[in-house]
């Protein structure tokens, strides 16, 4: 996936951005990786969520590379769930 999938791009100034991309899928007891490109931006942190009340964890959350960030998300529950990426970029100079 790549900044350019993102649904909402909020710019913060002075070449900052939050990008925000749509839910994904996980099924009951799995999980899923999902990378983030950053084409023209260097990723500076990333933030998850998991629908609903029932437990969720993020296995992984680390940059990866200046302009690259992973997440790997574990759905422990008996039920299909959705999760919500975000990250902080910063425009390449």
């Amino acid at each position: 996936m790549n900044l350019k999938k993102a649904i909402r791009v909020t710019q913060l100034g002075d070449g900052f951005a939050r990008f925000t991309f749509a839910p994904i899928t996980i099924s009951p007891n799995s999980f899923r990786s999902t990378t983030i490109n950053g084409n023209a931006y260097n990723l500076i942190s990333g933030a998850w969520t998991f629908s609903g009340n029932e437990q969720g964890f993020l296995l992984n959350n680390y940059s990866a590379a200046e302009d690259r960030w992973v997440f790997t998300a574990w759905n422990p529950s008996g039920f299909t769930r959705t999760v919500s990426y975000a990250v902080i970029a910063k425009r390449k100079p």
